[in-house]
């Protein structure tokens, strides 16, 4: 079901995965615990959110490919202006490869190293 965020940003996140094995991640906000989920090489996890009011919201999350392990924020203040295109609802792609982790604000893949896996 849509909804619509009446006095903030609507953001669609997405996390896409260039891995060959499955790849598990548990994604959790101040509010929200979105649990773990397995997904499949170019498979993706997606998800949506109004922003709070004053541009204070957090995403998070643990991932596990095989042994390796990272954690990192899929939305703060600083993702966002890296996603932000001032086109109503707004778009966050993270695509995780064998080197890392890639936002963009465009699901073409590729985008701006982030971080490496541990």
């Amino acid at each position: 079901m849509a909804f619509l965020c009446p006095f903030t940003t609507k953001w669609n996140v997405s996390v896409i995965s260039a891995l060959r094995e499955d790849l598990v991640v548990h994604i959790k906000s101040g509010d929200d615990d979105l649990g773990n989920h397995t997904i499949p090489y170019v498979g993706n996890y997606s998800w949506s959110f109004c922003e709070k009011v004053g541009g204070h919201t957090l995403f998070y999350a643990y991932f596990w490919w095989g042994s390796k392990f990272q954690s990192l924020d899929l939305f703060n203040e600083a993702i966002s202006k890296k996603c932000y295109l001032n086109v109503g609802t707004e778009h966050c792609y993270w695509f995780v490869t064998p080197k890392g982790f890639y936002v963009d604000a465009h699901p073409s893949g590729g985008g701006e190293f982030i971080k490496g896996w541990a």
